[in-house]
């Protein structure tokens, strides 16, 4: 039957059916029509961006505030293309975006001719963004429209991925075709693999010597978190978290141990989950930059791994097992306490001294001064860009640290801070590399016109200082150095320049009362990295 909806409408009424309230993006000639739609939505608010890369890594932000679905829109080839690298960093860490794109209108394609931001043919960017993806859909009928929005819409939330939904620009005003018997999109779940895994899983806890959990960033997109901790408790095991899911577990619970990096991370930890004759990973991925190690540090035999709806153990698989009703049921089982001793914890290094000199700083002091601001005048969520900037968290105190620490883009922290404070309303520090703040760093300019507030630092080495690491006698690392506090000064914030302790110091105690937002321009040796970073290092290179 027909519905008052039109295309464009009923693609905003879906959304806030499912809690969005902000959309995120740049308009463009092939999405103008429906940018306008967007804005006249008094339940929408719509925040613009200086470059596509911006707005999907803001809306990831939003997404891992919430760990709901948000929104970025962006018109036909030059807008759509520019953000794949943001929708590919959603798929690769499991964040639910919902990329809109404009396109060519139906009837204008039918002429045969090629218009402007065409690549190959019009069907290119459906297909390139069916790699990055869980589901991507094209708009090309009002009548097939109802379906294709609830099928990309339902599979985001199951799966806590991105999709992909192209709007072409004559498909906005059309009026849409809601049937009236609905057929929701169906995922196969195995009720009988949920038992048998969960009850596998408890024998070979109850059997061990050694067990350990280590939560992952399933945990948290799914919002597990309590119910691991449940688990945890109710067995009386150890929990780490692994890198990407950053201490979603509060510091102060007894059975949490810090962050499973190797050899980069809590050295509690480290011994906790390699030395585990039975590891149980809830929602892990294992890589590298996520975990710090070689795979072979983990024995394989003693691993549970638990992740994209399939349990591993051993030489099983289980099929079609939601990590939540995996949880569920490993909950539901009567479960024997254990008795176990746990090792002592490892305690963060917080300067009480004020180090007012005028020292050199280095990224110790940048750990250290972060922890004493910290311990002085509240903790702060952070956010982190990739590098070393992203490695120092591993030393401080923070109740939140959102990063892109398995894809590993660099530019995603700027951004992705504004996203997160615009959705909480919290004000985040936010740590940044020279280098990838040369890539999206621009985007701070419009913290005044949103009314945000962040405190940026940026680590300035005047080069590639991670990439360094791979090739010391290499000249291509070198950066152009940036007047960072100057320009944050030019958009509407306060820059600070510290080349001393006492200046960076005296930067965190003027920042904390800003109303504006603050940059704090850190600078360092070229060969300064932290310790953090050169074990990580190490033990990559094995």
């Amino acid at each position: 039957m027909e519905h008052d909806f039109t295309v464009g409408e009923y693609l905003l009424q879906a959304i806030k059916d499912i809690g969005i309230r902000s959309v995120f993006g740049i308009p463009g000639d092939m999405v103008i029509r429906f940018f306008k739609v967007i804005e006249d939505d008094p339940d929408l608010d719509i925040y613009t961006f200086s470059h596509e890369p911006g707005v999907g890594f803001a809306a990831i932000g939003s997404a891992r505030a919430t760990q709901k679905p948000s929104v970025a829109v962006v018109t036909f080839g030059v807008g759509g293309l520019n953000m794949l690298n943001s929708a590919a960093c959603a798929y690769a860490e499991k964040t639910p975006l919902i990329v809109i794109s404009g396109a060519p209108g139906q009837k204008e394609k039918m002429k045969g001719d090629f218009l402007h931001h065409t690549v190959r043919d019009f069907t290119s960017q459906l297909k390139i963004y069916r790699e990055v993806t869980v589901e991507a859909v094209l708009l090309d009928s009002p009548k097939t429209a109802y379906m294709k929005i609830q099928k990309a819409l339902s599979a985001c939330q199951e799966f806590m991925l991105p999709v992909y939904i192209e709007l072409p620009r004559d498909m906005v005003d059309e009026k849409i075709l809601i049937p009236e018997e609905k057929e929701m999109p169906f995922y196969p779940t195995n009720n009988s693999a949920i038992k048998e895994a969960s009850e596998e899983i408890l024998f070979r806890i109850a059997e061990a010597k050694r067990p350990v959990i280590l939560a992952g960033v399933e945990t948290e997109r799914f919002k597990l978190n309590t119910s691991v901790i449940s688990l945890a408790e109710r067995l009386n095991i150890p929990l780490v978290t692994a890198f990407l899911a950053r201490d979603i577990i509060p510091h102060e619970h007894p059975l949490y141990f810090g962050t499973y990096v190797g050899l980069a991370g809590n050295k509690v930890a480290m011994k906790l989950v390699e030395e585990s004759d039975c590891l149980l990973m809830l929602g892990v991925i294992i890589a590298d930059a996520n975990l710090g190690i070689k795979i072979k540090k983990l024995k394989h035999d003693s691993m549970m791994l638990c992740v994209s709806r399939d349990v591993l153990i051993k030489n099983h698989v289980y099929h079609d097992v939601p990590l939540k009703l995996l949880m569920e049921e490993l909950l539901k089982n009567e479960i024997e306490k254990r008795k176990i001793l746990l090792p002592a914890k490892q305690e963060f290094d917080i300067n009480r001294s004020c180090k007012l000199t005028g020292a050199s700083i280095t990224t110790k002091e940048i750990i250290d001064a972060i922890n004493w601001f910290f311990s002085k005048y509240g903790e702060m969520p952070i956010v982190s860009d990739t590098g070393d900037c992203l490695f120092t968290t591993l030393s401080i105190n923070a109740p939140m640290v959102m990063a892109c620490a398995y894809y590993c883009s660099m530019g995603f922290g700027a951004p992705a801070a504004i996203g997160y404070s615009l959705t909480t309303g919290r004000r985040p520090l936010v740590l940044i590399g020279d280098g990838a703040f040369q890539m999206t760093g621009q985007e701070i300019c419009h913290c005044p016109r949103y009314g945000i507030n962040p405190i940026f630092i940026i680590f300035n080495n005047r080069r590639w200082g991670m990439q360094q690491l791979f090739d010391p006698t290499a000249g291509f690392n070198e950066l152009v150095n940036w007047p960072y506090s100057r320009i944050a000064e030019l958009w509407g914030g306060k820059g600070y320049l510290c080349d001393t302790c006492e200046k960076l110091y005296n930067a965190f105690e003027d920042a904390k009362d800003n109303k504006e937002f603050s940059l704090i321009e850190v600078v360092l040796e070229k060969e300064e990295l932290s310790e953090e970073l050169l074990g990580w290092v190490k033990e990559l290179r094995g």
